[in-house]
């Protein structure tokens, strides 16, 4: 099913409409795609350029990297590389609007490919990858393979190094310090932090956090983690616990740590814990000085924050507090939070997944995820590497390669951030999870999801950052909304039952 094709000539109007907006975005224009998989009379594979699309801005001395990596390939793949940056505020629409338009892209980095599969917008994968791809399928767990498939086929490779979904408090360590406070251990000592930072240090906000998403469902399942409690995709109100098969949702089962969660957001916000545009301000603010907490998924603190705060206030440092801890007794679905896929309309099938596969050699891993090695980057031993602070390369190994087997830690975090990370790379060291293998078909319920969407951010996100009362804001959202989430939580288990009746047969 390519329904993606047969909408060419609407969409194409759609995509000549928006032109001079994709010309906004970052790109390195190096000519249009050609036909893969031919050659020459050499023997050489012909010339092609691949188009690619990636979120954000493109890392610093990209340039360099790039001609690199076109230079170790062009004797053997032969490819130029025409990499589109579409800036996170709009990659979401771009990416759609491309895929709909039938853009002539090669490769395109999804976060939530399953609306697009299910449209017939990517191309299956696994025979491409099973003759041109040993190294996607060597430097991958079968663990991770197998549960993102759908419908018994890989449309997009996974791209992910971590088993379970790694979280952490950020936290500026050199105002700790100043205030005399010891190192964090615990919450109820991060949240006494926070409010003597209030106190006592004008000028800067306490916690900034990421969003909703990142003090909603899973600051309350740290806080129990027995509790096994996970949001179900990105639809409001509904969640899983228990690792028992079933969805709840909300207004009929309301799990009493996320209320208790819900009530102290509330107060965070009142006594100005939180900022008042909470609902605006993401981390990035944390690297332009402007909060002492915020949070990431990440384990440690990354590159990109160190390298930014410490510009934005010199003699700044970070620290990271998290409420994992390797001895719990974690499942895991093994579902990747990114893939790299392939459009249906990409001329360049065979080529793109050459490219991909070469992506997943260690040398050319190291290059596109660390930069020039001696330059950039420094070989801290088995796994691990050190930035080379006066020239440092932030990759985004995420959107083409991640992997588990071949991803460096960097080996200037603290040991037991490193430990943290080694811990969440090992798929043995979880359980599978119910849903594991389970892939949830939208479409039945596409308008229901749509309609919870734009009311999740009117009235729920509200609620969740503590702008709004809890209970005030529930039953406001619950009045609009209750329909439309039993329905998709009806449609979820329905369809979830049928798939675990179909693996005990």
């Amino acid at each position: 099913m390519r329904r993606g094709r047969g909408a060419r000539g609407l969409a194409l109007t759609v995509a000549l409409m928006l032109a001079g907006t994709m010309a906004a975005c970052s790109s390195d224009e190096a000519g249009p795609s050609g036909k893969g998989g031919e050659e020459g009379a050499s023997g050489k594979l012909n010339a092609v350029t691949l188009k690619i699309m990636f979120p954000g801005d493109p890392p610093a001395n990209w340039s360099e990297v790039k001609g690199e990596l076109e230079k170790r390939l062009a004797d053997s793949l032969n490819v130029k590389l025409n990499v589109v940056f579409i800036p996170w505020a709009d990659v979401m629409q771009k990416r759609q609007v491309a895929l709909s338009s039938a853009e002539d892209y090669d490769l395109i980095w999804d976060n939530n490919p399953v609306q697009s599969i299910a449209a017939g917008l990517y191309e299956p994968l696994d025979e491409l990858i099973e003759k041109y791809g040993p190294d996607i399928k060597s430097t991958r767990s079968p663990q991770l393979l197998e549960a993102n498939k759908v419908n018994g086929k890989l449309y997009a490779v996974p791209l992910e190094v971590n088993f379970i979904r790694p979280w952490t408090f950020v936290i500026r360590k050199d105002i700790r310090e100043k205030l005399g406070v010891p190192p964090i251990k615990s919450y109820d000592e991060l949240v006494r932090f926070m409010y003597t930072v209030k106190e006592k240090v004008p000028g800067i906000t306490p916690f900034i956090p990421n969003g909703s998403e990142h003090v909603g469902v899973r600051t309350a399942g740290m806080l129990d983690p027995g509790a096994n409690l996970a949001p179900v995709l990105n639809y409001a109100g509904l969640y899983t616990k228990g690792n028992d098969g079933k969805v709840y949702n909300i207004f009929d089962d309301m799990d009493p740590m996320m209320m208790k969660n819900f009530e102290m957001n509330h107060k965070f916000y009142k006594d100005g814990i939180f900022p008042k545009d909470v609902l605006l301000l993401k981390n990035g603010e944390f690297s332009k000085g402007k909060a002492a907490v915020t949070t990431f998924f990440d384990f440690g603190v990354n590159l990109g924050t160190r390298t930014g705060l410490e510009k934005s206030v010199p003699g700044a440092t970070a620290e990271a507090f998290s409420l994992y801890d390797p001895g719990m007794k974690l499942s895991s679905t093994y579902k990747a939070g990114n893939y790299i896929a392939v459009p249906v309309v990409s001329k360049n099938k065979e080529r793109a997944i050459q490219f991909i596969n070469a992506l997943n050699q260690k040398d050319n891993y190291d290059l596109l995820a660390y930069g020039i090695k001696g330059k950039n980057w420094e070989d801290a031993g088995e796994g691990l590497y050190k930035p080379i602070k006066e020239n440092p390369y932030t990759g985004i190994p995420f959107a083409w390669g991640w992997n588990p087997k071949l991803d460096r830690i960097d080996a200037t975090m603290d040991e037991e951030v490193i430990k943290l990370n080694q811990w969440e790379r090992d798929p043995n060291n979880f359980t599978a999870d119910i849903l594991s293998g389970f892939t949830f078909d939208p479409s039945p319920v596409s308008n229901e999801i749509a309609q919870l969407s734009s009311m999740s951010k009117e009235l729920f996100e509200p609620v969740v950052l503590g702008v709004i009362e809890p209970n005030e804001g529930l039953a406001k959202f619950k009045e609009k909304a209750y329909g439309h989430v039993k329905k998709i939580q009806a449609e979820y288990q329905k369809q979830l039952d049928a798939y675990l009746a179909g693996k005990k047969k």
